[in-house]
């Protein structure tokens, strides 16, 4: 029996760096399977060391950034959920109504909106993983190869989505119950843009609480999947400079070195969110 998410009772808005590959490879293969925006029908690897992540597009493209919601929604009700031990709402298997979801990623509820969430949902659960990068012995999934999701909808009588019940692959769900595997997220990022949620993101994963994170503004622009030429995308990493608009960070860029460097704000969200007291219970 799927477990029914209730965001009334979130505390925060939690991601899991699913994709971070192997912790203890110095130089770990990073990426993301989300696109900027829709349609996008590229298939992405990412080496590094002789590991790799590959991303198969479904039948309408990636899943994009917008679409990581769905995943952050479910992370967001597993980790609240582990931190205050209530182990009984502990599954890979959930729910959630359609209504409360686009509430929770302030999307509006129109019929745009409801279509959107089916498109997102398809994209993710036609998306395909494979790696060469071994799981955690916990982790009992088999092959090297999943989807994001799996899922099936429910419709009311006007044949619109009205609940889902969602399957999640154990990898997140390993990441999103493991205390020191996420990290508390800033409630304005909702009203991000896609590649602003990306960069802010990719901060979250590489800039430590007191170490600055220094990246050249080629690799950030391989990180974020953006393809735009590098010109237009060095552009709009200057507007975000300008505009202050990654909350938690401030950013600087060196033009002649072409490098940008992330410091972590002092009032920044939690990294990580402590331990529960009974942990051992």
């Amino acid at each position: 029996m799927p477990i029914l998410i209730s965001p009334d009772s979130f505390t925060h808005i939690y991601f899991a760096d699913v994709f971070g590959a192997d912790k203890a490879n110095r130089n770990p293969v990073v990426c993301t399977p989300f696109s900027l925006s829709a349609g996008d029908l590229k298939a992405r690897r990412f080496d590094l060391d002789g590991q790799f992540f590959e991303i198969t597009p479904s039948a309408t493209g990636l899943p994009t950034m917008r679409d990581k919601d769905v995943w952050l929604y479910c992370v967001s009700w597993l980790a609240n959920a582990m931190f205050d031990e209530r182990h009984e709402d502990l599954s890979r298997n959930l729910r959630f109504t359609a209504r409360e979801f686009l509430d929770f990623s302030k999307r509006g509820n129109g019929g745009a909106q409801y279509d959107g969430l089916v498109q997102a949902l398809d994209r993710l659960a036609g998306s395909k993983i494979t790696t060469n990068i071994r799981p955690s012995a916990e982790i009992k999934e088999s092959g090297d190869s999943f989807n994001l999701i799996r899922y099936e909808a429910e419709r009311d009588r006007d044949g619109r989505i009205d609940a889902v019940n969602i399957e999640l692959p154990e990898r997140l769900y390993h990441f999103a119950t493991d205390w020191m595997q996420v990290c508390a997220m800033h409630p304005d990022y909702f009203t991000l843009t896609p590649l602003h949620r990306l960069i802010y993101l990719l901060a979250k994963i590489h800039c430590g609480e007191w170490q600055p994170w220094a990246v050249s503004l080629n690799e950030l622009h391989r990180l974020t999947g953006c393809s735009s030429p590098l010109r237009k995308f060095k552009k709009s990493v200057q507007g975000l400079l300008k505009d202050k608009s990654i909350p938690e960070y401030r950013m600087e860029m060196d033009a002649q070195k072409m490098t940008v460097t992330f410091y972590r704000l002092p009032e920044a969200t939690p990294m990580l969110v402590p331990a529960p007291v009974n942990r051992s219970a």
